[in-house]
Order: C-alpha cells, then sequence, then structure tokens
C-alpha cells in the first residue's frame, strides 16, 4: 500500500476512484479495508453515528471533539486499518492542549493525514459571525492545517463552500473534500436526479474556484443524495473528481458482507478519467450505426446555440440521454439541469410545481418551495412527456416562456429567469396540433429544433454494443461475471422487432442475467417478434431490405451498412418475402 503523501501526488494517474470511508467502529474499518478502500477518515461525528444520532447536530464539537477522535482511533480504528492510511478530523479550536500537541499525538498513533474536523462551515447566520469576529473561522482552520502540513502530515480542507474550497486551495492543502449537502436518501426517482444534479451543480462551482486558486489538489466528493454507485458513476461523468469519501452510506449496513459489496461496487465503476472508452459513446448514448452517427452530429451542432429543444421518439430510446448531452454540451453544462414528468402533474398542482409557492400560501405550506423554472434558473429544463400536458398546464408553460419570468403561489413580485427549455414526447406533437390536442403557438416556441432518435429495430447493428454495455453494469450489479452472449442469441435479438427500445432489451438482457448461471448468456427462453410476419401478408423489414439494396446498386454489403445491420440479419430479413394473396 502506499503512503498517504504517493497517493496524492500520483492522484492523476489513477485507475479507479479514490474511495474513503468515514466510520465509528472498527468493525465497519475492518470490512472496509478487506473490501478495498484506499482510505480510512477518523471524525468524531462517526461515534455519534454509531450511537444511531447521525444528524446535523452530531457534526458539532461537543465536548472535546479531538479527544473523542483520538479515542476513536486508539480503540477502533488503527488496530484494523493495517496498511491502509488514516485520516484524523482535528477541532482547529482545541481548549485543553496546544494544537502542535494534539498532532503530535495523532502522529505517535500512526495518522498520516489531517482534515478540519468538526468543520466551521456547518455554522451560519449571525452565530457563524460572531465566531468569525473571534478568529473562530475558515482562516484559523486553514491555519491549523498549515501547521499540520509543515509537521509532515498530508492535509485535506474540508469544504462547504465554494469560498472555503478557495481558501484551503490557496493556503496549500494537498487535497480537498467536497461538501455538497448532507446524505440523504430520496424514492422518488425524478426528485432523485434532479437533487442529484443540484449536487453536481455545487460540485462544479466548488472546482470551478479552486481553479481560480492555481492549484490542482485531489479532490473528493463528500455527502449530497450520492447514496449508491450508480449516483457517483452519473457524477464523475460530469465533474473531474478523484474519488469519493463516504460515512453514513457505508456504515448505515452493519453486515460486513453489505459493506464489501458496496464499496467493491464503487471501486468497480468505470473510470471515465483512466483511459478511453472501448465502447463507442456519445455520452451515455451508445452506437455507431449511420441514423446514431447522425443523431450525434446534430446534437453538436445544436447544443451551444441557446434554443428550445424537443426530441421526438418512441418510449425506451432514450430520450433523456439525447436531453441530459446537450445539456452537457452547451454553455450551461456547470447549471441544473431539472427534470419534470409532464405526465405525473395533476392539474391542480401546475403551478406549484412549476413556479413553487411562498410559506403560507395555502394549508400546509409550512415553508418556502422552490418551482422546478427557479431550480433550473440559468440551466436547463427538461420536459418529459410533454403530450400529457392539460390545456391548463400548456397555457402557463407558454406564459413563462413568453415572459420569461414567473410569480410563486402566493408572491406578489415577478421573478425573472433564465431556462432552456428541451421537451421530449413519444407522441407526434404534429398530429396533436392539426387534432386541436396541443396548442399550436407553444408547439412553435418548443420546437426550434426536432430531434428524432431510431427506435432500435432501425439500428440492430448497435445491439452488440448496447448488449456489452448492459453486460458490464450487470456484472457490477449482481456481482456475477457475465462476459458475452451466445451468437445464436444475438441473431435473435436481431430479428426482434423491439417495440419498446433499448429499455426492453434491457429487460430481456437483465432477466437471462439473473436466470442463466453461466458468464456467457445463451437466451434459451427468448423467442423474437419480428414484428410484420410473412402469415400477416407483409413483412416490413422486406421491404427495408429491399429498398436499401437498391440504394447499394445490389451490393448486400453497403445495404447492410446503410441498415445499420450485419450481412446475416439482412439474409434473414430479406427471406422475410411478403405472401401472396392466393398463398
Amino acid at each position: 500500500m502506499n503512503s498517504l503523501a504517493d497517493i496524492v501526488r500520483e492522484k492523476d494517474r489513477l485507475g479507479s476512484p479514490l474511495i474513503a470511508v468515514v466510520t465509528g467502529s472498527g468493525r465497519i474499518v475492518k470490512a472496509s479495508v478487506l473490501a478495498g478502500a484506499d482510505l480510512i477518515i477518523a471524525l468524531n461525528a462517526g461515534l455519534y453515528r454509531n450511537m444511531g444520532f447521525g444528524s446535523l447536530a452530531a457534526f458539532m464539537p461537543y465536548g472535546n471533539a479531538n479527544q473523542q477522535t483520538e479515542e476513536l482511533l486508539r480503540n477502533h480504528i488503527i488496530a484494523h486499518s493495517g496498511s491502509t492510511p488514516v485520516i484524523a478530523g482535528v477541532y482547529a479550536f482545541d481548549t485543553d492542549i496546544p494544537l502542535r500537541r494534539r498532532l503530535e499525538r495523532m502522529r505517535k498513533l500512526g495518522v498520516e493525514g489531517i482534515t478540519n474536523w468538526p468543520a466551521i462551515g456547518f455554522i451560519d447566520g449571525h452565530f457563524r459571525d460572531h465566531l468569525e469576529a473571534e478568529g473562530i473561522g475558515i482562516a484559523a482552520e486553514a491555519d491549523m492545517l498549515k501547521l499540520a502540513k509543515a509537521m509532515g502530515f498530508t492535509t485535506f480542507g474540508f469544504a462547504l463552500t465554494s469560498e472555503d474550497a478557495c481558501t484551503f486551495s490557496e493556503s496549500g492543502s494537498d487535497a480537498l473534500i467536497l461538501n455538497v449537502g448532507l446524505t440523504f436518501e430520496i424514492e422518488d426517482t425524478i426528485e432523485k436526479k434532479n437533487q442529484l444534479q443540484l449536487s453536481i451543480t455545487k460540485a462544479k462551482e466548488m472546482l470551478a474556484a479552486v481553479e481560480k486558486s492555481g492549484r490542482q489538489p485531489l479532490c473528493l466528493l463528500y455527502g449530497g443524495s450520492v447514496t449508491k454507485p450508480e449516483d457517483f458513476d452519473e457524477f464523475i461523468r460530469q465533474v473531474p473528481l478523484h474519488g469519493y469519501a463516504g460515512g453514513s452510506v457505508f456504515e448505515r449496513f452493519p453486515v460486513i458482507e453489505t459493506i464489501k459489496s458496496r464499496v467493491r461496487n464503487f471501486k468497480n465503476i468505470p473510470f471515465p478519467h483512466g483511459g478511453a472508452n472501448p465502447l463507442p459513446k456519445f455520452g451515455n448514448l451508445i452506437g455507431s450505426s449511420p441514423r446514431m452517427k447522425n443523431l450525434y452530429e446534430l446534437i453538436n451542432k445544436v447544443a451551444p446555440y441557446d434554443v428550445n429543444v424537443c426530441i421526438d421518439g418512441e418510449s425506451g430510446t432514450g430520450k433523456e440521454l439525447v436531453a441530459t448531452q446537450i445539456h452537457l454540451l452547451s454553455p450551461r453544462r456547470n447549471h441544473p439541469f431539472i427534470t419534470v414528468n409532464c405526465g405525473a402533474i395533476p392539474d391542480t398542482l401546475v403551478e406549484s410545481e412549476f413556479f413553487g409557492y411562498e410559506k403560507g400560501a395555502f394549508t400546509g405550506a409550512i415553508h418556502r418551495r422552490l418551482g422546478k423554472f427557479e431550480l433550473a434558473n440559468k440551466g436547463t429544463l427538461f420536459l418529459d412527456e410533454i403530450a400529457d400536458l392539460s390545456p391548463h398546464a400548456q397555457a402557463a408553460l407558454l406564459r413563462v416562456i413568453q415572459q420569461g419570468e414567473i410569480v410563486t403561489l402566493g408572491g406578489q413580485k415577478p421573478l425573472q429567469v433564465d431556462v432552456r427549455i428541451l421537451c421530449a414526447s413519444n407522441q407526434n406533437l404534429e398530429k396533436l396540433v392539426r387534432e386541436g390536442k396541443f396548442r399550436v403557438d407553444l408547439y412553435y416556441r418548443l420546437s426550434t429544433v426536432i430531434l428524432t432518435i431510431p427506435p432500435l429495430r432501425d439500428r440492430s447493428g448497435d445491439i452488440p454494443l448496447l448488449v456489452a454495455s448492459m453486460l458490464s453494469k450487470l456484472s457490477l450489479k449482481f456481482n456475477k461475471p457475465l462476459t458475452g452472449i451466445t451468437p445464436d442469441f444475438m441473431q435473435r435479438l436481431q430479428q426482434h422487432h423491439w417495440t419498446g427500445n433499448v429499455r426492453e432489451l434491457e429487460q430481456v438482457i437483465t432477466r437471462h442475467a439473473l436466470i442463466e448461471d453461466n458468464p456467457v448468456l445463451e437466451g434459451r427462453f427468448f423467442y423474437p417478434d419480428a414484428g410484420d410476419s410473412p402469415s400477416a401478408g407483409g413483412s416490413e423489414t422486406y421491404r427495408r431490405a429491399q429498398k436499401a439494396l437498391a440504394e447499394a446498386g445490389g451490393n448486400k454489403t453497403n445495404a447492410a451498412r446503410l441498415l445499420g445491420i450485419s450481412r446475416k440479419t439482412l439474409y434473414l430479413w430479406l427471406r422475410q418475402k411478403p405472401l401472396k394473396k392466393n398463398d
């Protein structure tokens, strides 16, 4: 195991994310080390969490926090950490003994790193102002870390704001722990995504402040709505962090095997900064067929310009992935990407959901709530299933687009909002406009550019790439080796009509990954549905194959390339010749 100083020095050569476990018990230390955790962090808050008090109050310096951390190290952590480097939290205002002496005691215990904990950044308001006036603030914490560094420790600045991050970076901290909020789990899928995006935005702001300092410290993520490996995977796709530090995420699970599995899952996330991904990808979109390449080209052209975009495509084709990629390639990428499921908004809650409300606006409004437009200010608002909006909701949406301002429920003063709108629908909006079911003026406001995602049946040549990506994720999720599928299974997948598109393909692969025992899936229970069958009197795939052949001048290789399928699949399509009425 490398020393902590070596790990920080080699931060730009990491092959996988650094995982630091903040723990309050020896059992968790032991399990984390066995699972491959890179760092152990000892904070006095771990003691409170281990006693069942993992709240914001546990982050305050009750009693002598340094003595509590020292006892935690001596009685629980050091005995089980082995060669894994240990970082200790030190409160910068020790009233019992001088800081230098406290740090010397930490060194004798085997501690290699020091961070400022309990962090003064958790305190705000007038109380914080008084503390700062008395010299009990961020500057004093930075001085404590300078002293620790001069004594040979590797220092980690625990930062809760962009200003804190910049201060610790400028003062010479070797690394930063960027806190993006309290750790909490969210059941609602959409709200989870939105909170994750807000955490991502905060992390980007903090990193931007660090860059202004002219230094490049190692940076770990801490807190926020990151509670699962998939959350962190999404995070590091957008934010160039070096790793993750978690406390309750790992310690809330008392069984050692659960802890080992969770840490390994974090360690096994494909690391976007460690080398090129072999799959032909465009963000989280996967595919190399001509139609997908054309879509990628259009996204690249549209993303930099501040225009509204309508994303058209069948259910399961990946409309949200397209919207996310547009946002990440736009000038708004460092601001929130907020999602709204329009089909889930009751007509009576449209204003509340879109515009938010003031405290006391109605019975039960005990605090101010931000609406989706305010949350997305300066960023991007993705309106999924927009065709499901009621006439009332369409009128409210049109009004805010035209005026560029909102009024919260119970509010009086208009609030300016700067939002780029992306929308998606699996229904044909033009058809709905003709039928009078969707406002024509709103349609033209939303559809400056229309991007169409091809259905999976029109790009079956991308199925091997999609399957490879799915198997990689499922292998991680199910903790079992999944190395591929048989040629026969692949052939059947490429014959299928895929009404549910990529989502249906993922369901099929997941089902067989669960029920089959071998690393190479055989798909014994999958029977393709080719859509228009010969017995029905016609075959869409046959007609498409004939058309492609004609365009390719009879060259089957070129025809297959035009369709985004293999030659083998082309031959299968050509055999589905429509039956004549007299047959």
